[in-house]
């Protein structure tokens, strides 16, 4: 961003660490996430979070785990995609929701999710998130 004085700003990005931790070859130093990556990184992870699962922020979570054995039907579609719009209001300030769809995966005892999502930056964009709920065994 150019100024009277000709001094540019840096814009920050976004970055996370890779939670697969895969190493860099050429540096031997963890992989980063940038920019749209690491905002839907954030997005899956605070979704997948369990309510009370971090220490000093028990309310932070999503809690869809708790939706997997339910009796699938409209109702519960429209709780799941309420809790999801709702904790990503709270909890990612970097992101608006503009749809969520919601299928119920019967016959693994999971939830397939996608969202489209803006991500609000100084460049606005959009993008899709898909991921499944499902227990781990």
């Amino acid at each position: 961003m150019a100024t009277a004085t000709g001094i540019n700003s840096r814009i920050n990005d976004y970055s996370d660490l890779d939670l697969k931790f895969r190493l860099n070859p050429n540096t031997k130093d963890f992989v980063l996430k940038k920019d749209v990556e690491a905002v839907k990184q954030s997005v899956i992870n605070i979704l997948l979070t369990q309510r009370g699962e971090r220490p000093f922020n028990p309310e932070l979570g999503g809690n869809l785990y708790a939706y997997l054995f339910e009796n699938f039907d409209d109702i519960t579609k429209a709780a799941v995609e309420t809790t999801i719009v709702n904790t990503l209001r709270n909890y990612e300030p970097r992101v608006r929701v503009l749809s969520v769809d919601v299928v119920d995966l019967d016959y693994r005892n999971a939830l397939r999710i996608t969202l489209e999502i803006q991500i609000i930056s100084p460049e606005v964009s959009t993008t899709s998130v898909e991921f499944v709920v499902e227990r781990l065994r």
